[in-house]
């Protein structure tokens, strides 16, 4: 949320902001920290509506999105992930709701698909550790590489960095000791899948990564890969530091070394 409203603190576009998110924990991790981060940020937004609703229990989201359009919101920030995001959007598409989409997981499996059916060219984002058309040479040879393995997208670029840093780990300890490598991994830095450095904080072991917001619509000129079939993908317009993603920590570990 600190990368997305820091993205979302710069774009006048946004003046009223409906909020819609699963009801357990992420989803109200989610609607606090954009209630709070929003007033941080960008104190002149309204926020127009701050909805929970079942989680996976819904199947049509149509009284949903009336009532997103009967509150005049010009944004949508949500959380959902899976089926819900997919037809929240679907139902969107539906009702010609046309607002700005900022989420975490629209691009989970169905989700391009949807957008698609928006409509919305360039007015669905995401805030991703890295995606499919980051000009990077090596994860764009892994994208190659896998897409006609697995038939799917590399969803979660983090998958492949929690392996390059636990072998670095496991390399510089010598060994296959839990301690050792936990020692190895405090502060330990590596090039990242999307290119960029990622480091685990030594006070919490948080792994911090550059972030990036992008936005899904017709292919840009150079990008290669569309997402499901629709014709449309990924692309990068903002990217956040990693270090300006980090927060204060409580965390007072207890460490057996």
């Amino acid at each position: 949320m600190a990368a997305l409203t820091n993205f979302m603190k710069a774009r006048t576009s946004v003046k009223k902001v409906y909020l819609i998110n699963q009801d357990y924990s992420f989803g109200h991790a989610v609607r606090a920290q954009a209630v709070a981060m929003l007033k941080e940020k960008r104190p002149d937004v309204q926020i127009v509506g701050n909805e929970l609703h079942p989680l996976l229990k819904i199947n049509d989201f149509a009284p949903y999105i009336a009532k997103i359009k009967a509150s005049g919101a010009d944004s949508v920030i949500t959380g959902n992930w899976g089926q819900d995001i997919a037809l929240l959007l679907k139902a969107a598409a539906d009702a010609g709701l046309k607002v700005d989409w900022y989420t975490y997981y629209a691009g989970g499996a169905g989700g391009p698909t949807a957008i698609k059916q928006t409509g919305l060219s360039d007015r669905v984002f995401a805030v991703v550790e890295g995606h499919a058309n980051v000009p990077h040479p090596p994860s764009q040879a892994i994208e190659a590489d896998f897409r006609p393995r697995t038939g799917q997208a590399v969803w979660y670029p983090r998958a492949f960095n929690q392996m390059y840093m636990l072998s670095e780990a496991i390399k510089a300890a010598g060994a296959v000791d839990a301690k050792k490598i936990a020692q190895k991994l405090e502060g330990m830095r590596i090039t990242t899948h999307n290119g960029g450095v990622g480091y685990m904080r030594t006070d919490n072991h948080q792994f911090i990564q550059d972030m990036f917001i992008a936005s899904f619509g017709p292919l840009p000129a150079g990008a290669k890969y569309d997402e499901e079939g629709t014709g449309w993908g990924w692309k990068t317009l903002g990217k956040v530091e990693g270090k300006d993603t980090e927060l204060a920590t409580t965390c007072k570990m207890s460490r057996p070394y």
